[in-house]
């Protein structure tokens, strides 16, 4: 079977890795003057938006503001991208290892947005799991207007969008992880049909 399985909040914990790249922009710029710390933390806080951002951008913007070295606080947080092993749900590599383990084919497809290509495939790259899958698949469209044979595929997402439209393609098996700490998690999806569950672990895999 293909399992086609989403990255971001899905396999990867990106709010985890928002979350620390943050916190280093905070940590140099606080290293190099006198700031109001609380201050800082609100500011990189509420003008980054992890979504549509392009995080080099914004540190730059940040270096420039508080007369830190860009080129040194880009480095750092590249850095922590580069090390993404550690931001890979634990269920998420058992899973994707019991999928290798029987055969299947597993496709990544992953969302990828128009400004911010390069710091996916980093990400994806920095994560150490490239080795599980046959293809990745990067796509500015929705994931359910691909040139994707849908009625052979089981699908793990996150996204309650993707998730329901996956669904109207026919899709062989929708999948919904639904992570506690996740945003979207809060949206319900009024469709018995697509399986949810909270851990990989849950999942049956024939």
């Amino acid at each position: 079977m293909n399992y086609y399985i989403d990255f971001d909040n899905t396999i990867y914990e990106t709010a985890k890795l928002t979350k620390s790249m943050l916190d280093t922009i905070v940590n140099k710029i606080s290293e190099h003057g006198n700031v109001n710390l609380e201050k800082l933390v609100q500011e990189t806080k509420n003008n980054f938006n992890s979504t549509s951002d392009n995080i080099f951008e914004f540190a730059t913007k940040m270096a420039e503001k508080y007369n830190v070295n860009a080129v040194e606080l880009n480095k750092s947080i590249k850095n922590i991208i580069d090390d993404g092993k550690k931001f890979v749900f634990d269920d998420a590599k058992r899973f994707l290892e019991k999928l290798k383990d029987k055969n299947h084919k597993i496709i990544l497809l992953t969302f990828l947005p128009q400004n911010n290509q390069n710091y996916q495939i980093e990400k994806i790259q920095g994560s150490g799991i490239t080795n599980y899958f046959d293809s990745i698949i990067m796509t500015t469209e929705y994931k359910f207007k691909l040139d994707i044979n849908y009625q052979k595929g089981i699908f793990i997402d996150d996204d309650p969008r993707d998730l329901k439209g996956l669904f109207e393609k026919n899709a062989f098996r929708v999948i919904r992880i639904r992570k506690e700490n996740n945003r979207r998690s809060k949206i319900d999806i009024d469709n018995s049909n697509i399986e949810e569950y909270k851990s990989f672990d849950n999942i049956c895999i024939d």
